[in-house]
């Protein structure tokens, strides 16, 4: 127990201070960032699990590993575990169409065409209109009138106001 216990005190602090390294720094590309932190955090989770107490001061006894190996190999693979879910949520997330249409949107409502041409590839072909915003219409987050002009329902709203919230909190800037 003592393993996973740490591991989720060390993954608790990653994240916030991936944060505030991401606002200090102002990095460009978190990758950057992130995967070194995470090479850091092995070496804090195995010096805090080596200098912290067996019972961390209130585990009972059956609670505490019978073979501390297995314990600490397992608190560090959790920790790895969960970092990498957070790695991989925040590439989705900040990467996501969904996140930085409904952010556009946000700002007004705006033709169709407008949406298609800000995310038209190198190529010209465009990214959104043949599945994307379909998608988004059957999940209920957007409407589309008879003009193709396309708005936030009050859930996509909310959406957008989250995706606002944790791109700001994450130092994203604007868009996808």
């Amino acid at each position: 127990m003592k393993g996973l216990l740490v591991s989720l005190f060390v993954f608790a602090a990653y994240v916030p201070l991936g944060a505030i390294l991401c606002h200090v720094l102002r990095v460009k590309r978190h990758g950057k960032l992130f995967f070194p932190m995470m090479g850091l955090s092995i070496p804090v989770y195995v010096a805090a699990y080596v200098l912290l107490p067996v019972d961390l001061g209130f585990l009972p006894p059956e609670w505490q590993a019978t073979h501390v190996w297995v314990d600490a190999a397992t608190g560090a693979l959790i920790l790895v575990l969960n970092i990498h879910s957070f790695i991989d949520y925040f590439f989705a997330f900040n990467g996501g169409f969904s996140t930085s249409l409904m952010l556009l949107l946000h700002n007004g409502p705006r033709p169709t065409e407008d949406l298609v041409n800000a995310y038209r590839g190198t190529d010209g072909v465009d990214k959104i209109y043949g599945w994307r915003i379909p998608f988004l219409i059957s999940k209920g987050y957007i409407v589309m009138d008879e003009q193709r002009v396309c708005r936030l329902t009050p859930r996509g709203v909310r959406a957008a106001k989250i995706g606002l919230f944790a791109k700001r909190f994450l130092n994203l800037g604007r868009g996808g």
